[in-house]
């Protein structure tokens, strides 16, 4: 067991994390969520012993060991699985089987295993480091991102060895999919503090948004009580009378705890602009081949019309040619036969993995926004906000951002121009969840045309409308989503998944569907009810304020105390109530997660 004791850390005047508390209990598998920004990698540094926090405390058992994914590169051996059998304990140093059958797993070959890991791209000399982080077996398993630069077959992979993991596992993902599948449980960062609960990503975050909606009904309740007891005071201060009352009700609201409005978080704004087009076909590829040097081909003979308003998905494994096709269609690369034919004029709006290399690093966050653009200074300040830049933040240097916020500023590139056709090469590396939904919304609702290289099994499935298959030197589209894709296809190296019947899914989900409906019955009627006593309620305080009123003015004593005892009594009738509903929308919700 790991207990995270009333930790607190700031930076500055940025409070990150404030007296929190958790525990992770053996063999649990942890899903860690928030913002970017929030405090996610600095918890991990904390567990890790990298950084340390201004007040709490992080306790172990004794002998026990923790790995991360490392994501700085040191190789100090030849070859690949040496480099790998590094993470292999003392006592298993001939065990390189284990080492090879990993490596095997996230995609190096047993000819790839023997080269030296420097001459491999950054994506696999991560892979590397994951994989020295996997056979060293520790107890707990600290994984920050480990899903960038895998592809799909590789994350299946992955998911498949975590879920055997026999110790502890806490990760960090913006890969929904993959957390859900791998996890046990889910700690949201929010708001600065944390949120543990066993269950999926949805169930977290629903069960937060339960608890905010609960908290801003009772502080509009506890408002309103408050302004209907300052009213009270005062009309009647004056009063010999009712002096006492009055003395009761200051006393009551000075010891009440007043609750301020949550403050909203900011998030990240995307609206990709689509330049108007009057032809049909923006792009014409015939026969096109490409290779590297007369090496293997990674495209071969591939012809396709795009049409304006396509959404196609490419998808494949590493190394396959996905992003060597982007380059293609930018006009970066040159086929090494065939044709590409482009509509005059054609704007493209490019978001390669590389991008944050092409940030001039000397300008600041608005200067880079305008540069190559006719931008006005206001226009990308907008476009900052949105991004997440408000304020002063919009003049930081481009040097010193971190990789989160260099992605971000070259989306906001984008944003600031329209275009004909989006190429997006993983853009959803280094951003949250909510900004991950907030790109796949801004994709579907793009008027124009869009290519997206993902791994983002959650995005693909919301975007693509067609699917470009990379696989062994050949291109194959597939007219149809990403799930129609796996049902009918799927990937050489899994085989085609056999899933539910369409029919059977949707008869299982009216079943479901059914019984839900049977139970939340009586809690909606009791909801209506208390809704319907509630508005009585308060319509009968306002007439009793209205005839404490006019006793007032008409100097009358026996209708004052009538009122006041009339008032006093639906009042209190009304807080019991408004407590009564919050038991169970409570109820109701926690029904509603139960059966997602």
């Amino acid at each position: 067991m790991i207990n995270i004791t009333d930790l607190t850390k700031s930076f500055g005047s940025q409070v990150l994390l404030d007296n929190i508390s958790f525990q992770i209990n053996p063999k649990e598998r942890v899903g860690l969520i928030g913002r970017n920004g929030h405090g996610k990698t600095t918890l991990f540094r904390i567990i890790n012993g990298e950084d340390t926090p201004d007040e709490g405390e992080v306790q172990f058992p004794e002998g026990y060991k923790m790995g991360s994914l490392e994501q700085h590169i040191n190789f100090t051996q030849k070859t690949v699985v040496e480099e790998a059998c590094l993470g292999l304990p003392a006592e298993e140093k001939i065990n390189i089987w284990k080492a090879e059958k990993i490596l095997s797993g996230l995609g190096f070959s047993t000819e790839d295993q023997q080269k030296d890991p420097k001459i491999f791209s950054g994506g696999y000399q991560i892979r590397i480091n994951l994989a020295k982080v996997l056979v060293a077996e520790p107890d707990l398993l600290l994984l920050d991102e480990p899903t960038n630069y895998l592809d799909i077959v590789s994350i299946r992979w992955l998911e498949n060895f975590l879920k055997q993991w026999t110790g502890e596992i806490f990760v960090i993902s913006h890969d929904r999919n993959f957390m859900d599948r791998i996890c046990t449980h889910t700690i949201a960062i929010h708001r600065k503090k944390v949120k543990k609960i066993r269950g999926n990503i949805a169930k977290c975050m629903s069960q937060i948004q339960l608890e905010e909606d609960i908290y801003e009904k009772t502080r509009q309740n506890a408002e309103k009580e408050r302004a209907r007891q300052e009213k009270f005071i005062r009309e009647f201060r004056s009063g010999a009378r009712s002096a006492g009352l009055v003395q009761s009700r200051i006393k009551m609201l000075n010891k009440q705890e007043q609750k301020n409005k949550l403050a909203r978080i900011q998030e990240i704004k995307l609206n990709f602009k689509a330049r108007s087009f009057s032809s049909n076909i923006l792009l014409n590829l015939y026969n096109v081949s490409f290779n590297y040097d007369g090496k293997r081909e990674l495209i071969k003979n591939f012809s396709i019309d795009l049409n304006f308003g396509d959404k196609i998905a490419i998808i494949g494994k590493n190394g396959e040619g996905k992003s060597t096709f982007l380059k293609l269609l930018t006009g970066k690369l040159i086929p090494t036969t065939g044709n590409i034919k482009r509509y005059k004029d054609l704007e493209l709006g490019y978001f390669s993995q590389t991008n944050q290399e092409t940030l001039d690093p000397t300008k600041n966050i608005i200067e880079e926004l305008q540069r190559e653009t006719d931008i006005t200074e206001q226009e990308a300040r907008n476009i900052a906000g949105n991004m997440m830049f408000s304020g002063d933040k919009a003049y930081k240097k481009i040097e010193i951002l971190s990789g989160g916020e260099k992605s971000r500023v070259s989306l906001g590139k984008i944003l600031a121009r329209k275009s004909h056709i989006l190429l997006l090469d993983e853009p959803t590396n280094h951003l949250d969840l909510e900004s991950c939904e907030s790109l796949a919304e801004a994709i579907q609702n793009f008027e124009g045309t869009a290519f997206v290289v993902s791994h983002n099994e959650d995005i693909l499935r919301k975007i693509a409308k067609k699917c470009l298959l990379f696989e062994d030197g050949n291109c194959t589209l597939f007219d149809c989503g990403y799930d129609e894709f796996l049902e009918k296809h799927g990937f050489a190296d899994e085989g085609i998944k056999l899933k539910i019947p369409k029919q059977a899914k949707k008869q299982l989900d009216r079943e479901a569907q059914k019984e839900l409906s049977k139970k939340l019955r009586p809690l909606q009627n009791k909801i209506n009810k208390l809704e319907k006593e509630i508005a009585n309620t308060e319509q009968l305080i306002t007439k009793a304020e209205e005839i404490l009123e006019l006793a007032h003015k008409q100097g009358s004593l026996l209708k004052i105390d009538e009122g006041l005892i009339e008032l006093n009594k639906q009042q209190t009738k009304l807080y019991e109530l408004n407590e009564e509903w919050l038991v169970v929308a409570e109820a109701k919700e926690s029904l509603e997660l139960a059966y997602q």
